[in-house]
């Protein structure tokens, strides 16, 4: 039969053993709700997210500029083939490039036709020229706008002095937290910040910032983001349009303060 101090002993390594579970279960309890944890847990799903957009996105965008590379290649020939059908009809039928008449000397000989560069370029080459260079900053405008998209599924097209973008920036970043967190793109800020809002006007409609997109599609703009927030119908709004793309979307608690400083990210 055992000893009184063997039972002792064994009693208190049992209230030990008890004490230091407890102390393992609320200390790791209270890390999981630390500010530093909840942090660290939004910068790990955000990364994880954008990666995984990133490898979902590469494909389309490769074909895309694979596409535009061809298009101007098939363009390039055939103007390059067109000129020199041109040059060709003019030495063997005495007619000039783009149809201009070749002046003969007296003696016969013809003269040498004067060149696009001599008298400044036909309006048609310039006009030609100036088409191409649109396509170009076009091209490299959907390309920007693309690698934006691919940051949240949550983007806000702001302006930093306009009233009604910071009414929406307030509500989605201080009133809400969604993970991954809406991305803020200044376009007063923003090197292509005019070509930027004019696709925008184009693709979504509207013209005017803010300017908020749900995976791609426009929401609205501030007066819409106040309605539905007042309404309480701008939760049900994202995660209906973001789907599994949006982690989390819950509304603050009146107690949390503003985080929007945190939240909140610039292109």
């Amino acid at each position: 039969m055992p000893s009184q101090r063997r039972i002792r002993v064994f009693s208190l390594l049992v209230v030990l053993a008890i004490i230091v579970t407890l102390y393992m279960t609320g200390s790791a309890r209270q890390t999981r709700s630390s500010e530093f944890y909840t942090k660290t847990q939004q910068e790990l799903q955000a990364r994880e997210y954008e990666k995984a957009t990133k490898l979902r996105d590469e494909n389309d965008v490769s074909s895309r500029l694979k596409a535009a590379e061809e298009a101007a290649k098939q363009m390039a020939n055939k103007k390059s083939q067109q000129f020199h059908d041109s040059v060709d009809g003019g030495e063997s039928g005495d007619k000039s490039v783009a149809g201009r008449v070749i002046l003969k000397e007296q003696g016969g000989d013809k003269k040498k036709v004067q060149g696009v560069a001599g008298v400044g370029g036909r309006p048609r080459d310039r006009e030609a020229a100036k088409t191409d260079a649109e396509s170009q900053e076009e091209h490299e405008v959907e390309v920007e706008l693309n690698a934006i998209l691919k940051k949240s599924p949550i983007i806000i097209f702001s302006k930093s002095y306009c009233p009604h973008s910071a009414d929406a920036k307030r509500i989605l970043l201080d009133k809400y937290r969604i993970v991954p967190a809406p991305f803020v793109v200044e376009l007063d800020h923003h090197p292509m910040g005019p070509q930027l809002q004019a696709m925008l006007g184009e693709t979504t409609g509207r013209r005017t910032v803010p300017n908020v997109l749900v995976i791609g599609k426009s929401i609205g703009g501030g007066d819409d983001i106040v309605e539905l927030h007042q309404m309480d119908k701008l939760l049900d709004k994202l995660k209906s349009m973001g789907g599994s793309r949006i982690v989390e979307a819950a509304r603050r608690e009146a107690n949390t303060g503003s985080n929007s400083e945190m939240l909140r990210r610039r292109a």
